[in-house]
């Protein structure tokens, strides 16, 4: 088939003029071709609205503001205090990149420039503090009787030698807007 030809015929039949277009064709050079459409996938709203690991980076900054704001990250004898992210725990189910999320708390601690962030395995540097997390996920009921999900994310500080809380906090996870 000559390449011209049927780059023609494609043209005239998705073109938006099919009724007035292709009459200037030969009936020679006419190609028929059937053509199946494939069906458009709409994507629903329920989708617009599902959290993804990149939405959890506003809740992160939250969280940690809010932890360097309630004073705990404050070492008496003003030295910064070494931190250790610990580990994110996942309860939803939902698969969301934990390994990402933790390096985002990691990055806002070393951010804030108020502690010292050290890896799992540092040597000859004990962590002072712990860092952990947790994703909730509960479900909402709304106006007409429609079910929301929502997520959370729970941050916990404590102190490594002693295991007491030093500090919780409590995140809503809010959709980023695209």
């Amino acid at each position: 088939m000559n390449k011209s030809v049927f780059s023609v015929t494609i043209f005239c039949l998705f073109s938006l003029s099919i009724t007035a277009g292709c009459a200037s064709q030969k009936a020679e050079d006419k190609v028929e071709i059937s053509v199946t459409q494939t069906p458009i996938i709409e994507k629903k709203a329920e989708d617009d609205d599902k959290i993804i690991t990149s939405d959890f980076r506003g809740a992160v900054i939250t969280a940690v503001r809010n932890m360097i704001r309630s004073g705990a990250l404050e070492n008496p004898s003003g030295e910064r205090y070494v931190v250790i992210v610990s580990r994110v725990m996942d309860t939803t189910k939902q698969d969301f990149d934990l390994d990402e999320i933790a390096q985002k708390i990691r990055a806002e601690l070393e951010a804030s420039r108020k502690v010292r962030v050290v890896s799992a395995n540092a040597k000859n540097v004990s962590p002072q503090i712990t860092v952990s997390g947790r994703i909730t996920q509960r479900t909402a009921y709304v106006r007409g009787g429609k079910k929301r999900q929502e997520f959370y994310l729970h941050l916990n500080l404590t102190e490594a030698k002693s295991g007491m809380p030093l500090w919780e906090g409590v995140t809503p996870v809010v959709k980023k807007k695209r």
